[in-house]
């Protein structure tokens, strides 16, 4: 942000320098001004406008004059200049579009000065924080909701204006109507900080369906906060679900803790499911506090011996595999009904299974262990909702007769 306003305020500075060098030019000699003796990089152009307002020389005005438009093209205000005016109709729409992507990235920023000064005894690593904190997340919800507007519709003016020249009809438009609440911003802030206002920008490129000739109708994504995660590494994408499952259940809208409910599952799909460590106790730790009581337990325990096979509970594809510190080695299955199987602490990395592999209920994905956030060899198994909220895998192992259970007290 800081670099965007000096790029602005050179620019403000350079007119008042080509007003001047252009005044004095005319007044001495009608001679046309001779071009640049090398044509800058827009990698060089802030440099270059640094350099031609330290003095009033002519070459020195004329190379900032190309390095301010090029300023405005990387910025996205532009989608042409005098080196790619010469294009035919296609390339001008491609053009159009890359402009338009680079634009949504210049326009929507953030003061996160202020901000960050209406925090409350904030720590980022503590989701806890985050709920304590929903005043301010969800005023920043409302603040990059109202800033992708803006940025969108000045894509939209850019690319309709491209259009017109290319003569390339638009047959319908849009502007993105995303609307983000205090968990979807939490959930992206845990794991980017401030730097996730660019995956938004990045997750927003406006797109088109049709051609040239018939017209054309612009396309506006709608993606999810996995997919603006997806961005990032593979960890972060990772976290930033976690996050958000956990912030969708543990809270209400206003912050508060849920309160502990049962999820009464259908009979056809729990005859879908099995144990997936035979013969070992089931337990029932749900909402049991962890991490020095800075989160929740949202998951079943089941107590194993080390190296023992972990099967899949039900069939399914296998969507991430890796390592964090809490969870440790890890597999996450969702099965054909929406239903997301987080199997944690295992030995080590599985070599059983890959992402994208299709499995079959009791084919082993893994074996246990006591790896991240674990104190001894088990299997923590988590369940989360094709909503996104966790559900208790207890209760559904009790509806489903599947044993040995560790009863309740």
């Amino acid at each position: 942000m800081r670099v965007l306003r000096n790029k602005r305020i050179l620019i403000l500075l350079l007119s008042v320098l080509l007003a001047a060098s252009t005044a004095s030019l005319r007044s001495a000699h009608a001679e046309e001004t001779p071009a640049p003796e090398e044509t800058p990089d827009p990698s060089e152009a802030f440099a270059i406008l640094a350099d031609a307002c330290c003095g009033a020389n002519i070459l020195k005005a004329d190379s900032a004059a190309y390095a301010a438009v090029m300023l405005r093209w990387e910025e996205g205000y532009i989608s042409t200049t005098s080196k790619t005016a010469h294009m035919t109709r296609n390339q001008r729409l491609n053009a159009s579009f890359d402009a338009a992507a680079r634009l949504m990235q210049t326009t929507l920023t953030m003061d996160w000065t202020s901000w960050s000064e209406s925090l409350v005894e904030f720590q980022p690593d503590v989701y806890d924080s985050y709920a304590q904190n929903v005043q301010a997340f969800t005023a920043l919800a409302q603040t990059i909701d109202n800033a992708i507007q803006l940025s969108s519709a000045e894509c939209v003016q850019l690319i309709s204006r491209d259009l017109r020249e290319a003569e390339i009809p638009i047959i319908t438009g849009g502007m993105q109507e995303m609307q983000l609440n205090w968990r979807d911003c939490a959930a992206l802030y845990y794991v980017f900080g401030e730097d996730f206002i660019n995956e938004i920008s990045s997750s927003l490129a406006v797109q088109y369906d049709g051609n040239i000739y018939s017209g054309i109708t612009l396309c506006w994504p709608n993606p999810t906060i996995e997919q603006i995660a997806a961005l990032g590494t593979h960890d972060q994408t990772v976290e930033a679900v976690l996050a958000l499952d956990y912030l969708n259940t543990v809270y209400n809208d206003d912050g508060t803790v849920a309160p502990v409910e049962t999820h009464i599952y259908s009979k056809e799909y729990l005859s879908t499911v099995a144990h997936p460590v035979p013969g070992g106790v089931i337990k029932n730790g749900w909402y049991d506090p962890r991490s020095h009581e800075t989160r929740l337990h949202v998951g079943t325990d089941i107590k194993m011996r080390g190296k023992t096979p972990i099967l899949s509970v039900t069939d399914g594809v296998v969507k991430y595999i890796g390592y964090l510190p809490i969870p440790g080695y890890y597999v996450m299955i969702e099965d054909p009904f929406g239903y997301t199987y987080h199997y944690y602490h295992m030995y080590e990395l599985t070599t059983f299974v890959q992402e994208g592999d299709a499995v079959k209920q009791g084919q082993q994905i893994g074996i246990v262990g006591s790896t991240g956030n674990s104190v001894a060899y088990h299997l923590h198994l988590g369940l989360v909702s094709p909503e996104g909220k966790y559900l208790n895998p207890y209760d559904l192992f009790v509806q489903a007769g599947i044993g040995p259970i560790l009863e309740d007290d």
